[in-house]
């Protein structure tokens, strides 16, 4: 299943970021939302980093390749954050005027990097030979946490992309940009995807420390779903988004 889902996830964000970074590119010496175009890139290209190691194949390689136990799981969680990190920095970049658009990036920077600061330790202190960070080790503490420190970041940051992504979906429907506005609004379904997904490991390990979990077989098929779909949605409608914005400009021009 997770071969699968992760598998068909890389290729679409192959294309994301082939097509984001020739985006970026093109427009270089345009000053207007170059940190957004920048920061689609970014999150296309470390979104596909992180779930190429999510296939348990590849994985595997890491693993043995550098010969760290759990290298490619920490690896993936890295990504996850910078790739919703770099989403947020992007939809700033789109939604805040000049006066306070340094202070809310750097807002975004800094939660991020207390996040990976936080979870680090957590890694370093719980990693060992048999113990994987996942839903099926949830007795051992730290696994716990580590998880739980993760998945409240990718809840929150899922949150406010699907907050700013609804509210310039309205904005884009409003002043005709239909491709625009059904790429937003499928991003902002499929952050709303993420917010399950984190809310489905999330619920499981606090069920789990509550005595009372459903059948980890359940949560270990319901969260790869929610997660895969959420990643192609996401990188769907951003792409969308971008064509829209394309279209828009050409016909200004006209």
């Amino acid at each position: 299943m997770d071969g699968i889902v992760f598998g068909l996830c890389a290729l679409f964000g192959i294309a994301g970021t082939v097509l984001s970074a020739r985006e970026a590119w093109r427009h270089r010496d345009q000053t207007e939302y170059r940190i957004a175009r920048f920061a689609r890139a970014t999150a296309f290209g470390v979104c596909t980093v992180g779930v190429l190691l999510a296939v348990p194949a590849i994985e595997g390689l890491v693993e043995s390749m550098t010969g760290m136990n759990n290298a490619a799981k920490i690896g993936a969680h890295i990504c996850a954050v910078l790739w919703c990190g770099s989403l947020q920095l992007m939809l700033v970049d789109w939604s805040y005027n000049q006066d306070v658009l340094k202070a809310s990036l750097y807002a975004r920077v800094a939660f991020a990097a207390c996040v990976l600061t936080a979870m680090l330790p957590l890694f370093v202190y719980t990693t060992e030979e048999g113990v994987e960070f996942t839903t099926e080790y949830a007795s051992i503490p730290g696994v716990t946490v580590y998880l739980m420190v993760y998945l409240g970041y990718v809840a929150i940051t899922c949150g406010e992309i699907a907050f700013l992504c609804s509210g310039m979906a309205l904005v884009a429907r409003r002043r005709g940009h239909t491709w625009s506005a059904r790429g937003l609004a499928l991003s902002t379904a499929s952050a709303l995807l993420g917010v399950g997904y984190a809310a489905s490991k999330g619920s499981y390990l606090v069920a789990h420390y509550l005595g009372h979990p459903w059948p980890l077989e359940k949560e270990e098929i319901l969260s790869p779903l929610l997660a895969g779909l959420a990643v192609i949605a996401l990188i769907t409608g951003l792409t969308m988004a971008m064509i829209g914005r394309r279209l828009a400009s050409r016909k200004a021009i006209v």
